[in-house]
């Protein structure tokens, strides 16, 4: 079984919130030589990503820069369950988990895989995010347009190849979140 974790938009530098979302205060990946700000709902969420430190993003070998930069598909997905067939590499996440990470190439959305047992990932407790002024309480269904699809089956995700590279969230209230 696998589920939708989080979603990723590249960005050339730190995001202005979205209509009626509320973004957090983020993290900074210590180690990857990036920052974030999310968008939270009570099981996934949408993460904003941009470069803090070139040096270190660059060590990591995650190919970050080019997504963020747009000369790479700038939109990625990380799920969680078990692993799909497919070229996967380990990644450890400085001073965090272990994911697979696919081997795809640059017209690719990233994808990576925090795995988790079915019985994992049916206990998995998730905590409500604060409520956005536009009422989303979560995701309903996400579309991915300019972009390969990476090859495995993907719960929840439209991927087509056709028109310009854009993220399209349809959220359970208001209007739907288009990232491009």
């Amino acid at each position: 079984m696998l589920e939708l974790d989080h979603l990723i938009a590249f960005l050339p530098g730190p995001p202005e919130p979205p209509d009626g979302l509320l973004l957090d205060d983020g993290t900074r990946h210590v180690g990857q030589g990036t920052r974030n700000r999310r968008i939270v709902f009570a099981r996934h969420y949408v993460e904003l990503l941009w470069i803090d430190e070139p040096e270190v993003e660059r060590a990591s070998g995650l190919g970050f820069a080019a997504r963020c930069a747009r000369t790479a598909y700038p939109f990625g997905i990380v799920l969680r369950g078990t692993l799909p067939e497919g070229r996967f590499r380990r990644y450890t996440v400085p001073n965090g988990p272990t994911l697979a990470v696919h081997e795809g190439d640059p017209d690719m959305p990233f994808l990576a895989v925090a795995e988790l047992s079915d019985a994992q990932l049916t206990g998995l407790a998730h905590r409500p995010g604060p409520p956005h002024p536009g009422g989303a309480t979560g995701i309903v269904a996400t579309r991915l347009t300019g972009a390969v699809p990476p090859g495995p089956t993907l719960p929840g995700l439209s991927i087509t190849p056709d028109g310009a590279p854009s993220l399209r969230l349809l959220l359970d209230s208001g209007p739907p979140l288009v990232l491009s």
